[in-house]
């Protein structure tokens, strides 16, 4: 009460108020970072390791179990998991929610440097990431030209266009794919090393002790100073031709060119890309953590055309621009506010027929906004699709304080000339309603941060949106809409000369109709009170019957959103050669340009085969040469007939029968599906753990067999593939030892013959145009490594000197690897997982446990649901105890406000009036219960005990006037039904543009404004009778002592200071 006071003793001071709040409003929103998510900090790090050329049970035994053991006693660790792969291990770490992850990971930082020396000498430097959002691209920039090579490029990209990129602000790696990379080979012929009596590593000893950097001091002759520089480092690729390698007894030197030659040019290429068909080069572009996204590409698009050091001809692109998603969703948004507020102001405009009221009330929803964007700003948010999400969920409800003020206000008005006392008399009379109103709406929201996993992260801050937003809406109705009422607002006569005879027309026609609706609802008020018992029954009845659709409701974690892109996997058999991968994609890509639409197909990326290095390396799917990664980019939704699903489903089947032996996999959505399945691209994910290989490969067979036959699962892959083809060499440590030959000489003569020197005992040359570094290598010609019997014939020096051929002393067993181990909780897990199709998520989940509880396993196995389907549950029990506790600290707010437990029992049978709406709207529009429709009902609850909270609010006014009870209930509700009426439509219409989900990004908040439209429509039509029927029942058995009855009275004069006009 005292606020209105105020706001009428200062109107100039509101004024400026108002005016501060529009210009500090508007300047925040200016400076607001754009992104999709709110900051996100999902509490993983990710250890890195690569060990080139080790196998996936070297990298399991000797690189990750050592790391696990290290890093699982770090404090706040909740689980482990790793994986090996050819070349790669690498180890997750969950840390409990709530722990800080940069402590974390200097702790992980630091148990790793304590274990370094105990890791095999092979192995890279390992590399600590911390999972966030950046870990996925903001962009893929393209790089091609006519004049280069693959060569040329990837060394274009990795030493020039790169470092540039990653010097631009806020950008954390720029990580390069696809090309060749440059390396200066020494191909040994092994006939011409046997005739001279060389191993390949006496090539690779004599090379490298001829080309080193060393200084070789200074000399002081007379008055200067000479620093002395040897010969060192080759300065071109020529010199080392004329290294001499050995001499033989006659005196002749043996030359490097004398066994082999020396070539520019490239390492064995591990890993092709194709950008739209052709092969090419690209750097995934990945932001800093807190960096806004939009802003990072806004920059990395006018830096490119700046950067130096780029041939003619060299022409960048990009491929892909995370930006353009977040842009349209953010302005889908925006728009659907901005029709939600006119669709609400045309909602007050019909019920109170003047203009300036409804600009009046109008007023509040700028002003809420405003001030919002203001504690956005300074509290360090960003406006994404869940902070802008909670202020356009909340248009419709932003004005219910203002529209009960002004509505009381023009009563009063009417009956009573003084303007000064009509505006206090009114404010006072529903000031505690609207408190109440915005408490309870505002309350419900404060159990959500008991919500833990990836919900919390994403619901809390469009919450505390809301309830800012609300706050200051609650502010404005006791403060801007009085002082704007004292100096415009006029009764309705005197405002009727000054309209226009249309306006005037039109005006009276929804007073009839509302005059007409007011009637009925009084005498069917009337009905329903003599006749209780059945119109109880008859609610009952709906109740009941609507809880009969919930099973055909489905239940899922997220809705999925259209973020007009598709991802494939590929893979071939198990070994297959990354060239011959390459062109089953370049296939696959062809039937998808056939079957795709110019007009809905913007670009197609693939990447095949493996990455030998870098973090991209970390979270690449692919296993091997044998498997390929094509996303594919469609045009924005609203420039195609067809959703992302659709388009996906109609080329799955002419993709899938391509290759016999092939096996392919669909998965829809990009980066909102990654962060809410914490980098997992699937919602189902069922996890096998068990150490035997044997067994397992049964296990797996009969777990997939179950999810074939489980209806509405498709795509469904499982991480353990069929046993890669590996070559055992056993070496006859006796014979060896005879001949002089170490299981080291073995080892490393076997890996530089097939794979060069560059891993273990690197050979550096520097180009002396550019000053970059590359690995000189030494191996056998390819000629020489391309047949089995090859590797038989591999070539090793006994002490005599005398050439001793591998298979002379070790034998040769062809056999089987795993491709990849997965690892979680120290054992080993098998993750197959699926996508979900024509079935709800948790129905899946349900069939899938029923059918597992009947496998019979080996001892040591067992089998767990995880994913999006751990993922759901976890949430969806935090959103459980959510309810209640929002149910609970509603009652315990409004019971405050009465000052009586009766009343808040009464208003609280309005909320379990919702859910039939809640369930038919779902029901009737094919929507699922997810995290955000379940949101949606938490809400719903604050917003429908507003309309009771009105209701018993003014009953109990009247009779404390000494109205009798039948009479003070139906006057209560006949007056209150207009701003019941108006506050409900207003919101409803409000909501209605987000409700229809319509453009980019719509996808993700409908399904919450279905559940509040639903539920507030339903809960609204049956309030207005259940409400009074209650409160009468309750008072004639319950009947209040007259002490009770009067109590407050004269609290209710309290604030009503008259001051003349």
């Amino acid at each position: 009460m005292w606020l209105t006071l105020l706001a009428l003793r200062n109107r100039i001071g509101i004024l400026m108020l108002s005016l501060a709040m529009v210009v500090l409003g508007l300047t925040s929103l200016q400076r607001l970072p754009v992104d999709l998510f709110p900051q996100i900090q999902v509490p993983v790090a990710f250890v890195g390791v690569v060990y080139k050329g080790a196998p996936p049970l070297d990298i399991e035994q000797s690189v990750v179990y050592p790391i696990e053991k290290a890093v699982s006693s770090a404090s706040n660790v909740e689980h482990v998991e790793s994986f090996s792969k050819q070349g790669l291990g690498a180890v997750q770490i969950w840390f409990n929610w709530g722990a800080d992850i940069n402590v974390g990971q200097m702790e992980v930082m630091q148990r790793i440097t304590q274990i370094l020396n105990s890791l095999p000498p092979g192995i890279l430097q390992p590399f600590i990431v911390k999972f966030d959002v950046s870990n996925i691209p903001v962009s893929i920039v393209s790089v091609s030209s006519d004049e280069l090579d693959e060569r040329a490029l990837y060394d274009l990209a990795y030493n020039t266009i790169a470092p540039q990129i990653e010097q631009i602000a806020n950008v954390a790696a720029a990580t390069v794919e696809g090309g060749k990379i440059r390396q200066i080979n020494i191909n040994l012929d092994p006939a011409l090393l046997s005739a001279r009596g060389l191993s390949i590593l006496d090539i690779v000893k004599s090379v490298k002790a001829s080309n080193l950097i060393l200084p070789s001091g200074d000399i002081k002759a007379g008055n200067l100073d000479y620093n002395v520089f040897t010969n060192t480092q080759f300065r071109t690729v020529e010199p080392i031709q004329d290294v001499i390698v050995k001499v033989n007894p006659q005196g002749n030197p043996v030359r490097v060119r004398d066994i082999g030659t020396v070539t520019d040019s490239s390492d064995i290429q591990t890993n092709i890309v194709h950008a739209d068909g052709a092969r090419s080069v690209f750097l995934r572009v990945n932001k800093q953590p807190i960096a806004n996204t939009v802003e990072v590409v806004d920059t990395l698009r006018a830096a490119l055309p700046k950067l130096v050091g780029l041939p003619e001809g060299v022409k960048l692109g990009i491929s892909f621009d995370q930006s353009l998603y977040i842009r349209q969703s953010i302005h889908n948004l925006a728009e659907q506010a901005v029709h939600g507020s006119l669709l609400a102001a045309a909602v007050i405009l019909i019920f109170l027929r003047n203009l300036t009221s409804t600009v009046i009330i109008s007023v509040a929803i700028p002003l809420s906004m405003l001030v919002t964007f203001v504690v956005l700003y300074f509290t360090g948010q960003t406006l994404n699709v869940f902070t802008l999400g909670g202020l356009a969920l909340g248009i419709g409800r932003l004005v219910d304080d203002s529209i009960v003020e002004l509505e009381n206000i023009q009563r009063h008005l009417n009956a009573n000339p003084s303007r000064w006392n009509s505006i206090l008399d009114a404010a006072r009379e529903v000031a505690m309603p609207i408190l109440a109103s915005t408490v309870t709406t505002v309350v419900v929201f404060l159990p959500m941060f008991f919500v833990v996993g990836v919900a919390r992260l994403l619901l809390v801050p469009l919450t505390v949106t809301i309830a800012i937003a609300l706050f200051t809406s609650f502010l404005v109705s006791r403060t801007v809409t009085p002082a704007l009422c004292y100096k415009f607002l006029k009764p309705e006569q005197d405002t009727r000369q000054t309209m226009p005879h249309w306006f005037t027309t039109l005006m009276d026609w929804s007073r009839r109709r509302y005059e007409s609706l007011d009637r009925s609802y009084e005498d069917s008020l009337q009905w329903v009170l003599g006749h209780r018992r059945i119109f109880i029954a008859l609610v009952l009845l709906i109740f009941v019957g609507s809880l009969t659709l919930v099973p055909m409701i489905g239940t899922e974690f997220l809705p999925v959103s259209d973020e007009s892109q598709f991802r494939i996997v590929l893979r071939a058999p198990v070994g297959q050669r990354v060239e011959k991968t390459e062109q089953q994609v370049s296939e696959v890509e062809r039937v998808l340009r056939a079957n795709i639409p110019a007009t809905e197909l913007e670009t197609i990326v693939s990447s095949t085969g493996v990455l030998s290095q870098g973090r991209a390396s970390l979270f690449n799917p692919n296993t091997g040469p044998h498997t390929s990664s094509m996303q594919v980019y469609l045009v924005s939704p609203d420039k195609r007939a067809r959703t992302q699903v659709e388009i996906m489903n109609d080329v799955r089947p002419k993709i899938v029968k391509l290759f016999p032996g092939v096996s392919m996999y669909f998965d829809p959505g990009g980066l909102v599906k990654r962060v809410t399945s914490f980098g997992s691209q699937k919602a189902v994910d069922v996890e096998i753990y068990g150490y035997d290989f044997e067994k397992a490969r049964d296990v797996i067979a009969r777990v997939k067999e179950i999810m074939e036959q489980t209806p509405g699962l498709a795509d469904i892959e499982p991480s353990r593939e069929e046993n890669y083809p590996e070559i055992n060499v056993t070496v006859d440590r006796e014979k060896a030892a005879l001949l002089g030959i170490s299981e080291t000489d073995v080892a490393n003569t076997v890996l530089f013959s097939l794979n060069g020197n560059g891993q273990t005992d690197p050979i550096i040359y520097t180009d002396p145009q550019s000053g970059n570094e590359y690995f000189i290598s030494a191996w056998l010609a390819e000629e020489h490594r391309k047949d089995l019997n090859d590797l038989e014939n591999i070539l090793l020096i006994a002490k005599a000197g005398e050439p001793v051929l591998l298979k002379n002393i070790a034998s040769l067993k062809l056999n089987a690897g795993p491709v990849k181990v997965d690892r979680k909780h120290f054992q080993r897990v098998v993750h197959i997982t699926a996508n979900p199709t024509t079935r709800p998520l948790g129905e899946i989940a349900e069939d899938l446990e029923s059918a597992f509880a009947t496998l019979q396993l080996p001892a040591g196995f067992s089998i767990k649901l995880a994913g999006q389907i751990q993922q759901q549950r976890e949430t969806f029990q935090g959103l459980q105890f959510a309810t209640i506790l929002a149910l609970l600290l509603v009652y315990m707010v409004m019971a405050t406000q009465f000052k009586s437990l009766i009343d808040p029992f009464i208003i609280m049978f309005s909320v379990p009036m919702g859910f039939p709406g809640v369930i038919l709207i779902l029901f009737l529009t094919n929507t699922t219960l997810s995290t955000t429709s379940l949101m949606g009902i938490i809400m719903m609850f604050g917003i429908v005990v507003s309309n009771g909270v009105l209701l018993v609010d003014y009953t109990n006014v009247l009779r404390r006037r000494g109205d009798a009870l039948h009479r003070a209930v139906v006057t209560a509700a006949r007056t209150r039904l207009r701003p019941i009426l108006m506050t409900s439509l207003a919101t409803v219409f409000g909501l209605l543009p987000m409700a229809i989900g319509l453009g980019t990004g719509g996808e993700t908040n409908a399904p919450l404004a279905r559940a509040v439209v639903g539920g507030l429509s339903v809960s609204t039509l049956l309030t207005l009778f259940l409400v009074p029927t209650m409160y009468l029942i309750v008072e004639e058995y319950f009947p209040r002592r007259p002490e009770e009855a009067a109590k407050g009275q004269e609290v209710g004069s309290i604030g009503a200071t008259s001051v003349p006009e």
